[in-house]
């Protein structure tokens, strides 16, 4: 059997034997030359098409044959006992399965999912972050703040238990149960303390004497010389301990202060601080109490708490809104240059198809001027070398 390549029109003979030995099976042989591959199998169908007609003198390529030197075959493809190849396409074939994600699914994950995670990963992290420092800067200033009261309350104390030492030893006749209602004494002894905080005279236990705990200056007049302890522990309830444990401390003397609950009026429990100061008089059991509200010291930093809170909110939700825009804008974007690209790929995929069964005329048009308009000018001139080798080997015939 004779066959000429159709790209340089070298002609090979082939063993008839060989042949037969795998008649019914794909053959392909590759041209030594140009390395052109010929579908062998087709071409013995033909042949033998060709020679059932009357008349028939073989096919087309034994009749060049006779002419030419006997020239070499070339090796199968493998090198191995030819293989079958896949059936070829005698129509445009259908588009290869694109597996769990399509080019424009792989897009969608690389540049829009993946990105998108990153961002909202990044955004939360932050989001976390200035949490975190809006309520550190915030809990240190409200400490700032408490441990500035503190500390006034206590010097307050301290200078209020000065003027009540300087008054007394001017004016020793002066009777504690009188503390009260001497206006130039009730008026150092019981002094403002900020918006609603007060100082007070008090007075320690004196065992020997059978006196408790007593009130002898107080904005309340109600309860100057009362010693009855338990009259503010059924006030204070569960609280009372609070309470007892920073009074108790000051006992012979000595400076103290603290925390304690206090129960308003209208039955609201509200954080109180107090200093206690003694009063430096031989003798004399007396005791320089200030007190306030802590939310008076604080409510500067509350309203930096519900700042940072806010701004914290913002951020949030400008962080959110810059997350849904970037959703929308790179999908926008992936959606329509990944429909172009796929749409190309697929245009030139059926255009390739056809030129493999033969159409040499079909009309590739992709004004693309990227990679893959360059694909397409190769398909054109792969089109035109195939067209004008078909017409050379025509024009041998």
């Amino acid at each position: 059997m004779t066959v000429i390549c159709e790209e340089c029109g070298k002609v090979y003979h082939l063993d008839p034997e060989k042949i037969e030995k795998y008649k019914g099976k794909n053959i392909r042989v590759r041209c030594s030359e140009c390395g052109h591959v010929t579908n062998l199998s087709k071409l013995i169908e033909e042949q033998e098409a060709e020679a059932s007609k009357p008349f028939g003198g073989g096919a087309g390529y034994g009749m060049e044959a006779a002419e030419e030197p006997s020239r070499e075959p070339v090796e199968e493809v493998p090198s191995a006992p030819p293989r079958e190849e896949r059936p070829r396409a005698e129509a445009v074939s259908a588009a290869r399965p694109s597996g769990f994600l399509g080019l424009r699914g792989k897009m969608m994950l690389l540049f829009l999912v993946i990105p998108i995670i990153l961002i909202a990963l990044t955004g939360f992290f932050s989001q976390q972050q200035l949490n975190k420092l809006a309520t550190s800067i915030t809990e240190k200033s409200t400490d700032l703040v408490l441990e500035e009261g503190k500390e006034k309350l206590m010097q307050k104390a301290r200078d209020v238990a000065i003027q009540c030492e300087i008054f007394l030893r001017n004016h020793p006749d002066l009777e504690r149960e009188d503390f009260n209602y001497a206006p130039d004494f009730s008026g150092i002894a019981v002094q403002s303390v900020g918006e609603t905080g007060y100082s007070c005279l008090i007075q320690y236990p004196e065992p020997e004497r059978g006196q408790d705990w007593t009130i002898w200056a107080h904005p309340n007049p109600n309860i100057i010389g009362i010693d009855d302890i338990d009259m503010i522990r059924k006030a204070l309830g569960p609280h009372f301990e609070q309470f007892w444990n920073v009074l108790t401390r000051a006992k012979g003397g000595k400076e103290t202060q603290g925390f304690y609950s206090w129960k308003d009026p209208d039955g609201k429990i509200r954080d109180k601080y107090m200093a206690v100061a003694p009063i430096a008089l031989e003798g004399k059991p007396y005791l320089l109490m200030t007190t306030a509200y802590i939310d008076e010291f604080t409510k500067k930093t509350d309203s930096l708490k519900q700042s940072a809170a806010q701004m914290s909110t913002n951020t949030r939700n400008i962080n959110f809104g810059i997350l849904i825009g970037a959703i929308i804008i790179i999908g926008l974007c992936i959606t329509i240059y990944g429909y172009r690209i796929t749409r190309n790929i697929q245009y030139l995929t059926e255009a390739a198809d056809r030129i493999s069964v033969g159409d040499l005329e079909a009309e590739i048009e992709v004004k693309a001027k990227d990679e893959i308009g360059s694909l397409a000018d190769a398909i054109s001139r792969m089109q035109d070398s195939l067209r004008f080798s078909i017409e050379r080997l025509r024009r041998r015939r």
